[in-house]
C-alpha cells in the first residue's frame, strides 16, 4: 500500500507541475501577444481607400499598355528595316557608330588641347614658383593701396580716388590681355 501511495503521489505530483508549466506558456503566450497587439496599435498602417487603389491599378495598367505599344513599334521598324531590299536593317550600324555631333566636339577638343598645350608648355611653374609669385602679387596689391591712402586727394574725396585706381587697374588689365 506505502508503494501505491508514492507512485500515486508522484504520479500527481508530476501532473500538477505539467498543469503549472502549461499555465505557464499560456501566460507567455498571452503577454506576447498583447505586446504584438500594442505594437500593432501604435504603428498606423497605411490605409489607402479603394479608389486610390483602382487609380494605381489603372496607372499600372496605362503604363504596360504604352511599354506593349511601343515594343510593337519597335518590333515593326525593326521588320521594315530587313523588308528593304538592297540595304538591310542599318539600325545596329548607326547605334554602333557615333554621330556628327560627336565627331565635331572629339575634333574641335582636340584642336583645343593642341593649343592649349603649345602655350601651356613654357608656363608652367613649380610651387615654390607659384607661391612666391603670389606673394608678389599679394605684396604689390598692398603698396598700391598704400599709396592710394596716403594721396592727399583720397582724405578729400575717397570715392573719387578709389574709382580712379580701379580704372586705371582694368585698364592695365584689358592691355595685358590685348597683348
Amino acid at each position: 500500500m506505502a508503494k501505491r501511495n508514492i507512485r500515486a503521489k508522484a504520479k500527481s505530483a508530476v501532473g500538477a507541475i505539467k498543469h503549472k508549466a502549461q499555465e505557464v506558456q499560456a501566460k507567455l503566450k498571452k503577454a506576447a501577444r498583447q505586446e504584438e497587439m500594442l505594437h500593432k496599435t501604435l504603428t498606423p498602417k497605411k490605409t489607402t481607400t479603394k479608389k486610390e487603389k483602382s487609380a494605381q491599378k489603372h496607372t499600372k495598367l496605362l503604363k504596360r499598355f504604352v511599354e506593349i505599344k511601343k515594343e510593337i513599334k519597335e518590333e515593326n521598324a525593326r521588320k521594315n528595316r530587313q523588308k528593304t531590299k538592297v540595304i538591310g536593317d542599318l539600325q545596329p550600324l548607326r547605334d554602333a557608330l557615333p554621330s556628327l555631333g560627336d565627331i565635331y566636339k572629339l575634333v574641335k577638343s582636340r584642336k583645343q588641347e593642341t593649343a592649349e598645350s603649345a602655350v601651356a608648355e613654357p608656363e608652367t611653374l613649380s610651387v615654390k614658383k607659384k607661391i612666391k609669385k603670389k606673394r608678389t602679387e599679394y605684396v604689390n596689391k598692398v603698396k598700391s593701396l598704400e599709396k592710394l591712402i596716403k594721396d592727399k586727394n583720397f582724405k578729400k574725396n575717397p570715392r573719387e580716388v578709389i574709382a580712379n585706381h580701379l580704372r586705371n587697374k582694368y585698364q592695365a588689365m584689358d592691355e595685358d590681355d590685348a597683348e
